[in-house]
């Protein structure tokens, strides 16, 4: 994690999506008040910074089970969720099957 002044959304978002830390921590490392950073962020992204950090955790997870020998677990809390069932949620919502499914399909 890097402090520093006023430093550009996307750098600290790209730097840091993994991470599990609060918006609050994001805001603090990008500079920026919690709604200054939340304001700033929706002029950037034209979405909440949750959404983005659960859509790029997602991708980065399907990118990881497509080229790693992780497990789901390990693939979970890589791609910077706490919880695994909670992993496996928002993943089928948005895959439409299970990260495990997904696994086996991509290495056959």
């Amino acid at each position: 994690l890097r402090y520093s002044s006023k430093i550009s959304i996307p750098e600290i978002m790209d730097v840091n999506f993994a991470y599990n830390i609060k918006l609050e921590e994001f805001a603090k490392l990008s500079g920026r008040s919690l709604s200054t950073f939340q304001r700033d962020f929706k002029k950037e992204y034209q979405t909440s910074p949750s959404k983005w950090l659960l859509k790029r955790r997602l991708d980065y997870a399907k990118i990881l089970l497509e080229t790693t020998d992780n497990t789901i677990n390990g693939v979970a809390f890589e791609s910077g969720f706490e919880d695994t069932s909670h992993f496996i949620r928002a993943f089928k919502s948005v895959y439409g099957t299970t990260p495990l499914k997904f696994k086996q399909a991509s290495t056959v």
